[in-house]
């Protein structure tokens, strides 16, 4: 069907809440009025994509990384060089050259990118120029992904107006060539089906199914990357149908939801609830309605006034089910955390209890239960997460990489305990979520002692005093060391090392001077600084003398049509090299759980009673069709529940192995998406 044209863009409406810094012209509201029904979505106004530039976007992300990558470089870089580390074809980086010329100009700047052949591409900086270049990248970083952002605008096309679509349809709404649209159409219904809310007939697609699962999906779509570019590039298509009148109730909703919780919204997430009720506006005006919603309790008197303020004042019917959903979706928001907040806080039951369980697990495997301070946020973490999930809404988590694999070796000894806890597997979180509850119990493990199994031998040529202070500084400073014993430093050089009873009891020496022995050894200065310290950690030595680091191999694994087949392919080959022992349903919920997206690898470590033998796997993924989603790297660590005590040895070489041989690139557009889709969790469906 054909969609509603864009009117110009000095008429786009856009919410004064939802896009801070933008104010509504006067006079534009239509009160009370409702839009014709497939007005919900406005298309971009044609000039939005006339030549490489968009209004408020002059470049996108990746043309932003390139002009970062050049502007660090100290000469000129290849394209090939480029185009392998932002994960695009040498053309695009010939065409995003030419964007990058174009802003430039643009700008005024006659700062110029040079492309000489034989020399490869460069920057050529005028003076005074540096801080105009560092405000196009600070734009670029609000910028979406350019075939996510199409992708989204699509969806909201879907869900926001009357059906069927086609490709035809969407391209002539969005401007874009049908070639482009067909290829997106393919992939939604990928996405969609394994959600079950496609309906594909011939070359129409509509979204259709749960309408409570649907809305989650959209909002964990949109909320899949940094607000600015979501508030920039996407609402003003979903507001553009909405009165003044409209946004001002979804405001003072926001408000009395606020009031009835008893605690603040965040600033996103305050944001965040006024895009699922401009969603639930626009969809009840289509005619879909939340008829049931099985998790939600009886409105209240609050919600009850509530939902007689949208009838009143935006003239729609709104129903028990549809004020239950909106309700958990504020209980999903995250709050302005104060002292006051958390001691009016009183987490369900079902959340103590979860908490509970991990608490006894944890105490019985480690010899320590959690702080009592530490109990009470932790349940209120595994509410929000209940909610999310009941609500189908996946919470983009910025630390979930952070947490997963620069801290690898305490998530993965927390995750060794709570992933076999049957109160929390039956909870079955997002892997966002969870990211959030380890980020949260850093610190318990860390006090713990259980990561220490890095043995050191102090060799000290002073007195006692120096001896206490250093071996006392080191484990003070790296929850990761163990002063074993102190060392008479003239012995150990006449020696040439440790004495022979001595070399099983330490990884390496680490000496307030200089050591001339044949042993590994680390000299840090007497003050034993925090700098001392992080310098022991970078050039700990992984292995003493005589040890087999853990076996580990570089394998190629068969792309498949899409991530779904991939993670069985990944499972069966893991299972064949007899290094699991566990059921698939098993393996792709730890997967989910536990993965992390670096660079363009999936990276999986998992430490378990289920892990029959210690390994390393490096795939590279081969031949992937176009459009398919998945990584064109997967690099993966198990280890038996016996050697957790080696879990800080042996991610550390799991990591210098990923660094080294896996794809730590910039992903490229399936790539991006397989992040995007991989968090909001329909890859593994």
């Amino acid at each position: 069907m054909e969609l509603p044209r864009a009117r110009p863009p000095y008429q786009r409406r856009l919410a004064p809440g939802l896009l801070p810094g933008v104010q509504r012209p006067q006079g534009q509201g239509r009160g009370g009025q409702l839009p014709h029904p497939g007005h919900g979505v406005g298309p971009l106004p044609r000039d939005a994509h006339a030549g490489p530039l968009r209004p408020g976007s002059f470049v996108n992300a990746r043309q932003g990384e390139l002009l970062r990558r050049l502007l660090d470089a100290e000469g000129h870089l290849t394209a090939v060089e480029l185009a392998d580390d932002l994960g695009c074809s040498e053309r695009t980086i010939r065409s995003d050259v030419g964007v990058l010329r174009d802003a430039m100009a643009r700008e005024g700047l006659r700062t110029t990118v040079d492309a000489r052949r034989g020399a490869g591409i460069g920057l050529t900086v005028v003076p005074g120029e540096h801080d105009s270049l560092l405000r196009l990248l600070g734009e670029s970083d609000t910028s979406m992904h350019p075939r996510f952002e199409r992708l989204c605008q699509e969806i909201l096309l879907m869900v926001a107006t009357p059906g069927p679509h086609s490709s035809r349809s969407l391209a002539s709404a969005l401007y874009r060539t049908p070639t482009q649209v067909q290829r997106d159409l393919h992939w939604w219904r990928g996405v969609l089906g394994k959600r079950h809310l496609a309906s594909v007939k011939g070359r129409s697609v509509d979204v259709e199914g749960d309408e409570w699962a649907l809305r989650g999906f959209v909002m964990s779509l949109l909320f899949a990357l940094a607000p600015p570019a979501v508030r920039s590039h996407i609402l003003p298509m979903l507001t553009d149908g909405l009165s003044a009148e409209d946004l001002a109730a979804i405001e003072e909703c926001e408000e009395d939801l606020q009031d009835a919780l008893g605690f603040e919204f965040s600033g996103n997430a305050a944001w965040q609830l006024s895009v699922y009720l401009v969603l639930m506006l626009v969809r009840i005006r289509l005619g879909h309605v939340i008829e049931s919603w099985p998790h939600g309790q009886e409105p209240h008197g609050v919600l009850r006034k509530l939902g007689a303020k949208l009838e009143r004042r935006c003239a729609v019917a709104v129903s028990d089910a549809e004020l239950a959903l909106l309700w958990d979706m504020a209980r999903c928001c995250t709050w302005q955390w104060s002292l006051a907040a958390l001691d009016a806080a009183e987490p369900s039951e079902r959340a103590r209890t979860i908490v509970g369980a991990m608490d006894r697990a944890l105490a019985a495997a480690f010899g320590e239960p959690l702080s009592p301070a530490l109990i009470k946020p932790l349940a209120i973490l595994v509410e929000s997460s209940l909610v999310r999930r009941a609500c189908g809404l996946s919470a983009l988590n910025p630390n979930e990489c952070s947490v997963k694999y620069d801290a690898m070796d305490a998530a993965a000894a927390v995750s060794s305990v709570l992933c076999s806890v049957p109160e929390f597997v039956d909870a079955d979180l997002y892997g966002s979520d969870y990211g959030r509850l380890l980020l949260a119990l850093l610190d318990y493990i860390e006090s713990t002692g259980s990561l220490r199994s890095l043995r050191v031998g102090l060799v000290v040529n002073s007195g006692i005093d120096l001896a206490i202070w250093g071996a006392a500084r080191i484990e003070r400073l790296s929850p990761r060391l163990k002063v074993v014993d102190v060392l008479n430093g003239q012995r150990v050089e006449a020696a040439g090392g440790p004495a022979a009873a001595d070399l099983e009891r330490f990884d390496f020496l680490v000496s307030f001077e200089p050591l001339s022995v044949d042993y590994p050894s680390i000299t840090v200065s007497p003050a034993v600084s925090r700098a001392d310290v992080d310098a022991i950690i970078d050039s700990i030595p992984l292995w003493r003398r005589g040890r087999t680091p853990i076996p580990w191999a570089r394998k190629t694994l068969p792309a498949l049509a899409d991530a779904h087949g991939l993670v069985g392919a990944l499972y069966e080959d893991l299972c064949a090299e007899g290094l699991l022992a566990m059921g698939e349903e098993r393996f792709r919920w730890l997967l989910r759980e536990l993965s992390c997206v670096k660079g363009r690898t999936l990276v999986w470590c998992w430490c378990g009673p289920d892990v029959k033998a210690a390994g390393i796997r490096i795939y590279t993924v081969s031949g992937a069709p176009k459009g398919a989603v998945q990584w064109p790297s997967v690099a993966v660590l198990v280890l038996p529940i016996s050697e957790r005590g080696q879990l800080a040895v042996q991610t550390r070489w799991f990591k210098q192995l990923v660094a080294e041989f896996a794809d730590l690139g910039t992903p490229a557009d399936d790539e991006f998406l397989s992040t995007l889709t991989r968090q909001e969790g329909a890859v593994w469906a």
